[in-house]
C-alpha cells in the first residue's frame, strides 16, 4: 500500500498504538525504496520534541546524517549557510559536524523550514520525508504548530510525506478534523496486528531456515499471551530461537517469566508514580484485561474502586499518558501487554487462553 501511494504521488498517514511495528515498517519501506537510484529518503523522529525550533533541529540533523555525512556538497554548504548553523570537523575522527541554535523567531523557522524544502526538490530524485510521532506537532508550544508544518508540505508538492504517529486519536484528528489545518490532506492507514494465520507463517519459515521448529499450538500461545502486540511476540520468539531448538510449553513459560522481570523495576516505579485511585484503575483494568464500561457499578464494586467521578478522572489521566487505550470497539486495555502481565502476576492472576 505505502508503495502504491508513493507512485501515484499521495501522502501518507500511519498511525497505530506502540508496539505493533509502525517505525520498523516505515523504515523497511524508505530501505526499499532507496534501492532505486531516482529516490531519496529522509527520516526524522520528533519524538520529544516541544517546539518547531527543536523540530527543526531535529530535521537539520536529520539532513546532515543522511546527506553530510561524506563532506558537504555545494548544496549542502549552501544550505548551512541559509539556516545560519555552524559547521566543523570533529578533532578526533575528521569527520564534518554542526551545531543547531534554537534561538531563532518563529518566523525565521518558517523560512528555514522552506530552505530545507527547496534544497529536498533540487536534489534532481523523488524524496520521501517520514515524520514520525507527528502528533508531537499538536502540543507545540506555538499554536499554530501544525500550521507552520502544514504551509511547508503545501509549498512543495513535489516531495512526498509520510506522516506517522502513535496517538491514534490525535493522528485522527489532526487529518479529519474540519478546522485542523491538515484536515483530508492524506491517506489514512490504521496498523493492526499482523494476521495471525500470515504471522505464524512467518515465524515457522525463520524457524525452519534453522533447522529448528516452533509448533502452530505455541504459536497460538504467543500470540494470545501477548494479544498480538508485535513487540512482545518478536521478543519472546527471538528467545526461543535462540536458546532451543524444538521450543515446548516450559520453555514458553520460563522466557515469558525472563521478560516480565526484565522489566518488572520500570513497572514498579509506577506505582509511586501514579495516585491511589490512578494505580487502582490500572490495576482493574490489567485483571480484566478489556473493560467496556470502566465506570459500570459492577467494575468500581469488584476492585473496591471509589466514585465513578474520581475514576472517570483517572481514567482519562491513563489515557492522557498511554498507560491505558481504547481499542477500536471502545474496549479498554493496558497499552503494555509486559505491564498488563507483570500486574496480573502481582495478583497471581496471570492465564494464558
Amino acid at each position: 500500500m505505502l508503495h502504491d501511494h508513493f507512485q501515484n504521488d499521495r501522502n501518507v498517514v500511519i498511525y497505530a498504538w506502540r508496539r505493533l511495528g509502525k517505525t520498523l515498517l516505515i523504515k523497511r519501506f524508505l530501505e526499499e525504496l532507496a534501492t532505486r537510484e531516482d529516490v531519496e529518503y529522509l527520516y526524522i523522529d520528533l519524538m520529544s520534541t516541544r517546539s518547531t525550533g527543536e523540530a527543526q533541529k531535529r530535521i537539520g540533523n536529520a539532513l546532515f546524517q543522511r546527506f553530510g555525512k561524506k563532506g558537504f556538497s555545494k548544496n549542502l554548504r549552501r544550505l548551512i549557510g541559509a539556516l545560519g548553523v555552524e559547521a566543523s570537523f570533529d578533532p578526533v575522527t575528521g569527520m564534518p559536524s554542526v551545531s543547531f541554535s534554537l534561538n531563532k523567531p518563529n518566523n525565521k523557522i518558517i523560512e528555514n523550514l522552506q530552505v530545507i524544502g527547496d534544497f529536498l526538490t533540487h536534489r534532481k530524485k523523488k524524496v520521501v520525508v517520514a515524520l514520525d510521532e507527528f502528533q508531537q506537532v499538536a502540543d507545540y508550544k506555538e499554536e499554530n504548530g501544525e500550521a507552520v508544518f502544514r504551509d511547508w508540505v503545501q509549498s512543495f508538492p513535489e516531495i512526498r510525506f509520510i506522516f506517522s504517529g502513535s496517538r491514534r486519536n490525535m493522528m485522527q484528528s489532526m487529518f479529519l478534523e474540519k478546522n485542523r489545518p491538515f484536515y483530508r490532506s492524506a491517506q489514512l492507514l490504521s496498523l493492526e496486528p499482523i494476521v495471525r494465520e500470515k504471522y505464524f507463517a512467518f515465524i515457522s519459515e525463520k524457524f525452519t531456515q534453522s533447522g529448528k521448529r516452533i509448533e502452530k499450538d505455541l504459536l497460538s500461545r504467543i500470540y494470545e499471551w501477548s494479544k498480538g502486540q508485535t513487540y512482545c511476540i518478536q521478543l519472546i520468539c527471538n528467545k526461543l530461537y535462540a536458546n532451543t531448538k524444538t521450543p515446548n510449553t516450559e520453555d514458553f513459560n520460563r522466557v515469558i517469566k525472563e521478560v516480565i522481570d526484565q522489566e518488572s523495576a520500570v513497572f514498579a516505579g509506577y506505582i509511586n508514580m501514579l495516585s491511589e485511585t490512578q494505580w487502582g484503575v490500572l490495576r482493574a483494568v490489567a485483571l480484566e484485561e478489556y473493560v467496556a464500561n470502566p465506570l459500570s457499578a459492577g467494575f468500581l464494586s469488584k476492585y473496591s474502586l471509589k466514585a465513578a467521578s474520581s475514576v472517570a478522572s483517572a481514567l482519562k489521566k491513563l489515557i492522557d499518558h498511554e498507560l491505558v487505550v481504547k481499542t477500536k470497539d471502545d474496549q479498554h486495555r493496558v497499552h503494555d501487554i509486559l505491564m498488563m502481565r507483570w500486574i496480573q502476576d502481582l495478583e497471581g492472576a496471570s492465564q494464558v487462553n
